[in-house]
Order: C-alpha cells, then sequence, then structure tokens
C-alpha cells in the first residue's frame, strides 16, 4: 500500500501510502475511569485520498495486501494510524484509501498547530522507517498518481515529495465515532481478493 501524505509524501499504505495529509487512550486506573474518559475522547482525524491502480497490476497489488508486512503494519500503528482501509473501484481502476489518526488523543487541549506538529512528526517516522521504504517500492509500479504529482518526478521511494495520493475532501460524517480501537494488526474478517490466493512475505533482512 502506499500512503497518504498530507506535509510529507507517502506512498501506498501509507498507503503506500504517504498522502501524509484518535486514539488517545486515556488509560485509567480503572476501568470505570477509562470508561467515563473515553466519553470526553475527541474525534479520531479521518484522512481520504485516491490513486489510480494500472489495470495490468491488480493482481500485484492484491498480492501484496493480501497480507501487508508486519513490519509496515506496525509502523502505522506506532504513528497512530487506525482502520486504515483501500477501497478499489473497478471500473476507473482507482484506489481510495481512508484512515484515523489518534496522535491528538490525550494530549489535552491542543492548538492546530501543535496537533499538525503531532501529525507530521508521525507521518515523517513512516517516511524514514526501512521496511516502508522498501514496501514503497513494491507498491509504486503498481499505481499511477493524479496529477497533483508533477508529471517525470521521482516517486516517494526515491525522493519524491508531496501528495502521491491525492488529497480527498470530506464531504460528510453520519454516525457516531470510535473511542478505542481493537489490539490486532489485522482484520481477522478480511477476504482477500489475489485471483490466485498469492500473497508476498516481509524479507528476513528487514525482520
Amino acid at each position: 500500500m502506499v500512503m497518504p501524505n498530507t506535509s510529507l509524501s507517502s506512498s501506498s499504505f501509507a498507503l503506500g501510502v504517504i498522502v501524509g495529509l484518535g486514539l488517545y487512550a486515556v488509560m485509567g486506573e480503572s476501568w470505570k475511569t477509562k470508561k467515563r474518559q473515553d466519553k470526553n475522547t475527541a474525534a479520531p482525524r479521518r484522512f481520504g485520498s485516491a490513486i489510480k491502480l494500472k489495470p495490468e497490476q491488480f493482481g500485484r497489488y492484491t498480492q501484496l495486501h493480501d497480507a501487508g508486512w508486519p513490519g509496515v503494519l506496525e509502523r502505522m500503528s506506532k504513528s497512530n494510524i487506525r482502520n486504515f482501509t483501500i477501497f478499489y473501484h473497478k471500473e476507473t481502476s482507482t484506489l481510495f484509501s481512508h484512515f484515523e489518526w489518534i496522535g491528538h488523543w490525550g494530549r489535552g487541549q491542543l492548538t492546530e498547530a501543535e496537533e499538525k506538529a503531532l501529525f507530521d512528526a508521525d507521518m515523517q517516522a513512516i517516511a524514514d522507517d526501512p521496511v516502508t521504504q522498501v514496501w514503497w517500492t513494491e507498491c509504486e509500479p503498481c499505481q499511477e498518481p493524479f496529477s497533483q504529482w508533477p508529471k517525470g518526478a521521482p516517486p516517494p521511494s526515491q525522493g519524491g515529495v508531496g501528495n502521491w495520493w491525492a488529497p480527498l475532501v470530506c464531504l460528510n460524517h453520519c454516525g457516531h465515532w470510535a473511542t478505542q480501537y481493537g489490539e490486532g494488526l489485522r482484520d481477522p474478517d478480511f477476504v482477500s481478493q489475489n485471483p490466485d490466493g498469492k500473497t508476498t512475505v516481509q524479507p528476513n533482512a528487514l525482520e
């Protein structure tokens, strides 16, 4: 995956993904205390982005994402990303990603600048991560950015800076928001999409 990048530059998971564009788990001394604090937890910050998937690369892309590398998933979690999801629209061969960021949770009242600094630091940690950098080199050949990425510019894995994934504007959010998340890095109910049932494995050298 390559990730969204809001101030940084990212690839597919982080997404390839960095279109870098909360779970402040305020843990109380007791479950009762935690529950009371959770009621006052700010909503996670939500980010969406899009990029074209080269039609002939659908097999390779799903091979990569049906079992994302543990190092990539762990880094995203440490960078306060939750509920990272990628959707595919076959007719236009477009990938849509969504994630929630909780780096502001448990930090009290923050100014916009303070919150942005926290987000930027989390996204930079993803961009600097060696496993994620290799992951991007696998994902980027499958993708074709929209016009926000300068034509001919190198991709994020080669030093390109900007929004590899095009940022999307949230027009609506209905319903409740999460105040806590599960512990797992993978959804046990996720349905694999690779036509041949293939997956990839994180190289041993990166473990």
